[in-house]
């Protein structure tokens, strides 16, 4: 199941389902169907009824009609493989383990192979982060330190107050040995920032709170990421103004080579903030994007800025050069060529 606008989707059209193993495994095991979740019909009602809310989902049935399965994401042809071959293990397999749960099985195997199946599925009022919550019950302390167990909690992306997070951001060095330092540091932030925007857009301040409160308690460099808590609490709350100026704090002290976060704000800041002395604020950022990274994004979207703040010389002059490092990178330079072309118009 599809949406027109859908990038996993289009690559897994792509790159995956023309591939000689797909073809021959799904071709001799299914009779397979692509159904657009947009068609004012029959792919809408199984969305609906299905209650998906992610894309590309895929759905198993028995030739009865009787759902197996349920799957969702972009994968690689193995992994696309294994999720049919998982529509008839029932441990593995979305409808049987859930069936399993209705009938009041609780056993720790059931809630470990229950909770993982969610996990690959969106689905509307997803019972994922109750049935993680039943089986991290079901395991003592040094239980919770096996290989398999912390591989399972490091797979998990679940609510701020949920005990699978909370015990991850405790338990920080735990994960070490199995996992790269930078990966276990970008779950952590990206916990903390996800958690800040949602706050945000709450315009839960108590919320913010616990997550500083949690930066306090759990990491070393509490500054920057304190400051990042803020700067994204302001982005969910979509007050781009303090959200400008707490990038640029950001960015003058606490930075250092984290170039994402700053052409992040200021590409937001160029897509929806209106007021002048933001969109100003967001040429300041993007310079210093461009100090480290001097390619065709970067250089266009400072022209747009600068367009946007009443620079036009100054905007012509990063467009050309935009259009110049794009011919040097052999890079598509169409967007930045329109801007020229509107910029020249107004002169």
């Amino acid at each position: 199941m599809s949406a027109p606008g859908c990038q996993f989707c289009k690559k897994m059209e792509k790159d995956v389902f023309p591939t000689e193993e797909v073809a021959r495994f799904y071709n001799a095991t299914f009779v397979n169907y692509k159904i657009n979740i947009e068609d004012d019909a029959e792919g809408e009602a199984l969305a609906k009824k299905y209650a998906i809310t992610g894309f590309p989902t895929y759905l198993y049935f028995d030739k009865d009609a009787k759902p197996l399965h349920q799957s969702g994401g972009g994968k690689s042809a193995e992994e696309f493989i294994l999720d049919g071959k998982n529509a008839f293990n029932p441990n593995k397999a979305l409808f049987s383990l859930k069936r399993k749960y209705d009938n009041g099985d609780r056993s720790p195997s059931l809630l470990f192979h229950y909770s993982n199946a969610l996990g690959q599925v969106r689905q509307a009022n997803s019972p994922e982060e109750t049935v993680v919550s039943e089986y991290l019950a079901t395991q003592t302390p040094q239980q919770l330190t096996s290989e398999e167990n912390v591989r399972y909690l490091f797979s998990k992306y679940l609510g701020f107050h949920s005990p699978s997070t909370k015990y991850f951001l405790q338990h920080q060095r735990q994960f070490s040995p199995l996992f790269k330092e930078e990966e276990v540091a970008h779950k952590a932030n990206r916990i903390i920032t996800n958690t800040a925007q949602r706050a945000g857009a709450e315009n839960d301040v108590l919320l913010l709170k616990e997550v500083k409160q949690a930066i306090a308690a759990h990491f070393k460099d509490t500054s920057r990421l304190s400051a990042l808590a803020t700067i994204y609490f302001y982005a969910g709350r979509q007050d781009w103004l303090p959200y400008a100026k707490a990038t640029l704090q950001y960015s003058q002290a606490l930075a250092g080579n984290d170039w994402r976060t700053l052409y992040e704000s200021a590409a937001y800041l160029n897509a929806f903030a209106e007021d002048k002395e933001a969109l100003t604020l967001g040429t300041q950022i993007i310079q210093q994007v461009i100090t480290l990274h001097r390619n065709y994004g970067n250089l266009y979207l400072y022209a747009q800025l600068l367009q946007k703040t009443g620079n036009k010389a100054l905007a012509l002059q990063t467009a050309k050069e935009a259009v110049t490092v794009a011919a040097q990178q052999n890079k598509d330079s169409s967007e930045a060529k329109n801007l020229l072309t509107r910029l020249e118009a107004q002169k």
